[in-house]
């Protein structure tokens, strides 16, 4: 008996220190607050240029309360808070969110506003600030979707208070897309390979002739066609130049056309020529 007693005493133990331990591990489940708090905690953060914290209480009052009184005030929140805090992907899709479940709401101008803004933000982020360099010598891919967010936005909120600062933001893109077309050009340029060239030109006369980039992208053509012996459409586009930018640079006293200088490892890659330029 004394051994049966002792492996009972012993199997109590171990089950009780196992029980502890487990208790021990679980996360402590914090008691609510009323929904008040959390949303004036949050503002408070705001207000002290603490995104990050602001985040955690309007993700608190989100869990908590749903379809409280501050929810979908807090869902607002909480794209500006994820753009404060550089969040840009979360702003986005919070955005988007809020534009799903809420498109009657009073303040649905402001999603948009706002989700454009993210990619934006997202964009101007990753190509000038982290990376250090001009937004136009990057991939304008993302440049590209926050303009068209832009424009979807004042589309259809044209009378919206941010309406202004939203156009101000699509002429910036404007330019930043368009001088991107050009470095493209330009090192296609450099690879001597005037056909690839060529289509970014035409691309900013196209689509961006309200740009500062369309004298530049006149002059890109121009030497396309002369490298491509189509004089006739040289001279077409030269005369364009002459009539719309009498003073360019491009332009010598004797109203002849001043080609790029070009460095001397230019060379066109081996697919390119293989191609016929169809692969750059």
């Amino acid at each position: 008996m004394g051994f049966y007693h002792s492996l009972l005493r012993f199997t109590g133990i171990v089950g009780f220190s196992l029980l502890t331990v487990a208790c021990s591990s679980q996360k402590v489940q914090e008691p609510d607050l009323p929904e008040r708090v959390y949303y004036d905690k949050a503002q408070q953060a705001l207000s002290e240029n603490l995104p990050s914290t602001a985040i955690k209480h309007l993700k608190d009052l989100d869990s908590r309360y749903p379809f409280g009184k501050f929810s979908t005030r807090a869902e607002l929140d909480l794209i500006y808070a994820q753009i404060e805090a550089g969040d840009f992907i979360a702003a986005h899709a919070t955005a988007e969110r809020f534009i799903k479940n809420h498109p009657d709401n009073d303040s649905i101008d402001y999603a948009y506003y706002m989700r454009a803004l993210a990619t934006y933000k997202g964009a101007e982020s990753l190509l000038s600030r982290y990376l250090g360099m001009d937004p136009s010598e990057r991939d304008s891919k993302e440049l590209t979707k926050a303009f068209n967010e832009l424009a979807d936005f004042s589309a259809r909120y044209p009378k919206s208070q941010y309406a202004p600062d939203a156009k101000a933001r699509m002429y910036f893109l404007r330019e930043m897309v368009a001088r991107h077309e050009l470095q493209v050009a330009h090192y296609y340029m450099k690879r001597k390979a005037p056909i690839s060239a060529l289509r970014r030109g035409q691309e900013v006369l196209q689509h961006y002739p309200s740009t500062n980039s369309v004298e530049e992208a006149l002059a890109v053509t121009i030497q396309a066609y002369q490298d491509l012996s189509q004089e006739k459409l040289a001279k077409l586009n030269l005369d364009i130049l002459k009539a719309n930018f009498p003073t360019s640079k491009y332009i010598d006293n004797q109203g002849n056309f001043i080609r790029f200088k070009l460095p001397n490892d230019a060379d066109p890659g081996f697919w390119y020529w293989v191609s016929f330029g169809l692969i750059d």
